[in-house]
């Protein structure tokens, strides 16, 4: 019974809440009390909803856990609720409606049905989208014809007249990028051809560029080139002028040509067709630079003199003397060229050759026979007149055309090699031999020989040449020794430094060779130099080759150096030149410069304290005049630049060839933050004390952007010897072999890159080894803040160092 009760009662609520429902319409108004079940309470919600952009429906959430789906204008009812107070939310209300009282407290009454209404008002979204009109105001000549393109945040691109307005539609609200291009290059855009827009929502707004327009400057200018010309013998045909080497025209001794329509910028200016008795001041070749739109000059000086006579006369004669002489004469060669048979004992003369030096040579003398002082000699001949020589010829029976040759070797010192060592004649008939033996060659042709010795081992070196030139007699025996002395194998290697030291005029260009043991090893060398060889210790033959004529060694070449085991020792060859006279030759400047904040006019290049011509600052310039040795400075250097090497330098011009030289200027901002003209640190970068074998590194610097000042740092944690650190130093003034190539005043390893500095370097370890690094540097905070960084990185050892700086300061300034 008491169960069918239940079931009646819960009936009777279902209904009664029926006809609650039924009376909750607009035009009826809500019962004051309706029947409920008796132990429980029961809650009608009910919704309305007006205006516009109305959701499709909401959430009722009862005690945020009990939830029913309710339509915009309708009723949801909970059952069995217990009595008491109850949290009722309407949940999925859209933005652009309201709905007060959300959530709200309702009380319920056991056997009772509670009420509550929401009701809900809704509105249109305001418009997400605006528009964008952009115009142009053109004023000036030359106007550009075909208008401009407006772009909006780079992508939407819209044509425009030069004064015309588009407009962009259904932009989204915000900020947009609007960039005018297509602007002729004599044109200007007031403010930039890119700004920033806002756009709002539900209007259109607008921008304008005004563009202004001038006539393109000239872009041509002309050059007038005059001669003038002083002394006697003066060049009836005058002279010829020539601009970049291709247009030429003729100008008289004392003349003026003008060439027209040249373009603006820097030229060469060559005059050429000057008589060999005429000099011309300064040089023949120079740079000028044409203005667009006006007319420079340049003029040539040239003096003339009376040219001496031309040619003269050679006799030549010959003695000759002895048996055996040879029946059918010899033959005279002057130059190199024109020859005549002459007699034994005869005489020829050659006519009309140019005064000076010439080259007289005998050839077809017979083997039984010598020339005394040689077969070639120099001959000066004097303008009109007649100049003699003799050659005076001795001859003998001639002696048997072969002889021998015997090569012994003598070995001393430790871990002589076992199998011995092969001997080689000019390169092909080879015998083995003894560490301390002898071998004969027979039969070879009277003369000079080259005997080579190889198979020497690594440890072992021969003393003296190798190979070596031996003259075999005819009819007898020639010898030729070796002697090698050989370190113990287990004596390790060292380093043998060899440097030049080259005074004088007329330096050879291309330096020199240093050989090692005869040939076993070799390397170029600078006329100023220095060059290292690693190998095995002991006594070593070093020869310095490729010397020019017009220099001499000083001091013994080759020579003999003995290399510690684990050190280093060091030989230097000093070279004088004389200078070689006569000639011209031609010198190209180039100047290369980086950075920022170039010099927009460029420098000034000065040869010999005396003539100067203007280059830009990247570009080359070309001077034709006399060989020799000359100075070149570079000056007109804004002051936030540095050249890199010697400035001024001594450059030589070969007599007939072309010498080139570099300068290399850096160029620093003149602006920005953290300073740029130098960096000085001095702390420590890990947690350790700075003693043997802790983790710390410690630093003391001063580096400027002239590349000067100096570097020290000490790496704790790397002991060379028994509590010995690793030390890197740079200090131009104390070591010049080290030094500072690069300042750039900012770093991409900082998070304000404009704190930071890059140097690049050449330090000394402790070794005495010069290696190349970078430090790279942070000035990030003061002292003591542990926000500094230091970085020390050897590209050749792939070693480096890094870390904030935990101890000391690194100041930007």
């Amino acid at each position: 019974m008491a169960r069918r009760t239940s079931w009646t009662l819960l009936a009777a609520a279902a209904a009664t809440l029926a006809v609650a429902g039924a009376c909750s319409d607009s035009h009826s108004p809500p019962p004051r009390a309706l029947l409920g079940l008796p132990d429980v309470g029961t809650l009608a919600v009910t919704v309305t909803t007006s205006g516009s952009n109305t959701p499709s429906g909401y959430t009722v959430i009862v005690d945020g856990s009990s939830s029913q789906s309710v339509g915009i204008n309708g009723l949801v009812t909970f059952i069995g609720l217990a009595p008491g107070s109850h949290t009722v939310l309407l949940s999925g209300v859209p933005s652009n409606c309201s709905v007060s009282g959300n959530p709200r407290t309702v009380s319920l009454i056991a056997g009772l049905v509670a009420t509550t209404s929401f009701s809900v008002s809704c509105t249109a979204p305001p418009p997400q989208t605006g528009n964008l009109t952009v115009s142009t105001s053109t004023s000036g000549s030359n106007v550009d014809a075909d208008g401009y393109t407006v772009t909006v945040d780079g992508n939407a691109s819209r044509s425009i007249g030069t004064n015309g307005s588009v407009t962009f539609t259904d932009l989204s609200a915000g900020n947009h990028t609007v960039a005018l291009s297509g602007v002729a290059a004599n044109c200007t855009v007031s403010g930039g051809t890119s700004r920033t827009v806002s756009v709002q929502a539900g209007s259109t707004v607008s921008t304008a560029f005004s563009v202004s327009c001038a006539a393109p400057p000239p872009q041509t200018g002309n050059l007038t080139v005059n001669t003038s010309t002083s002394g006697s013998n003066i060049d009836a045909d005058g002279y010829t002028v020539t601009v970049d080497g291709n247009a030429s025209r003729s100008i008289g001794t004392n003349g003026s040509v003008t060439f027209t329509d040249l373009s603006a910028g820097n030229h060469t200016v060559a005059l050429s067709g000057v008589a060999a008795n005429c000099t011309v001041s300064g040089w023949t070749s120079r740079t000028v630079s044409v203005q667009a739109g006006s007319t420079v000059s340049t003029a040539f000086s040239v003096s003339c003199t009376a040219p001496p006579p031309q040619t003269g006369n050679l006799t030549v004669s010959t003695s000759t003397s002895g048996s055996n002489l040879d029946p059918d004469g010899y033959t005279v060669t002057v130059d190199g060229g024109a020859s005549q048979a002459i007699g034994t004992n005869g005489s020829v003369t050659f006519t009309d050759l140019s005064a000076g030096n010439h080259t007289v040579a005998l050839s077809g003398v017979a083997a039984n026979c010598t020339v005394s002082g040689g077969t070639s000699r120099t001959v000066s001949v004097q303008a009109g007149g007649t100049t003699s020589t003799e050659f005076w010829v001795s001859c003998a029976a001639p002696p048997p055309q072969t002889g021998n040759l015997t090569v012994s070797t003598s070995t001393s010192g430790s871990n002589l090699d076992a199998d011995g060592y092969t001997v080689t004649v000019d390169g092909g008939a080879s015998q083995a031999i003894g560490t301390n033996g002898s071998v004969t060659f027979m039969g070879f042709a009277a003369g000079s020989h080259s005997v080579a010795l190889s198979g020497v081992a690594a440890n072992c070196s021969v003393s003296g040449a190798n190979p070596q030139t031996v003259t075999v007699p005819s009819g007898g025996t020639a010898t030729a020794s070796f002697t090698v002395s050989c370190a113990p194998t287990g004596g390790g290697t060292g380093t043998l430094t060899v440097t030049t030291s080259t005074t004088g005029s007329d330096l050879d260009p291309d330096g020199y060779t240093v050989t090692l043991d005869g040939g076993a090893t070799s390397q170029p060398i600078a006329t100023n130099g220095s060059v290292s060889f690693t190998g095995p210790a002991g006594d070593h033959s070093v020869a310095l080759s490729g010397v020019a004529a017009n220099c001499t060694v000083s001091g013994a070449n080759p020579r003999t150096v003995t290399v510690p085991s684990g050190g280093t020792v060091s030989t230097t060859f000093s070279v004088s030149c004389a200078p070689t006279g006569g000639g011209t030759g031609s010198l190209t400047v180039t100047t290369s410069t980086t950075g920022s904040n170039l010099d927009p006019d460029g420098y000034t290049i000065t040869i010999d304290g005396s003539f100067s011509q203007p280059i830009g600052t990247n570009t080359s310039v070309t001077f034709t005049g006399p060989s020799g040795d000359h100075t070149l400075a570079l000056s007109g250097v804004a002051s936030n630049c540095t050249v890199s090497g010697a400035n001024p330098r001594t450059v030589t011009v070969p007599s007939g060839g072309t010498a080139t030289t570099t300068f290399s200027v850096s160029c620093a901002p003149t602006g920005g933050g953290g300073g740029g003209v130098e960096v000085v640190g001095q702390g420590q970068i890990g947690n350790g004390s700075p003693t043997p074998g802790s983790d710390a590194t410690t630093f003391n610097f001063d580096v400027r952007a002239d590349l000067t000042g100096r570097f020290t740092g000490t790496d704790w944690a790397d002991l060379h010897a028994p509590n010995q650190p690793a030390t890197l130093t740079t200090d131009p003034v104390a070591d010049p072999a080290t030094s500072f190539t690069a300042y750039r005043n900012s770093s991409s390893a900082c998070s304000d890159p404009t704190r930071g500095v890059e140097v690049d370097a050449v330090g000394r370890e402790d070794t005495g080894n010069l290696v190349a690094y970078t430090m790279t540097v942070c000035d990030n905070g003061p002292a003591g803040s542990g926000s500094d960084f230091f970085q020390i990185f050897i590209p050749s050892e792939g070693f480096g160092v890094s870390g904030a700086v935990t101890s000391g300061d690194i100041s930007k300034r």
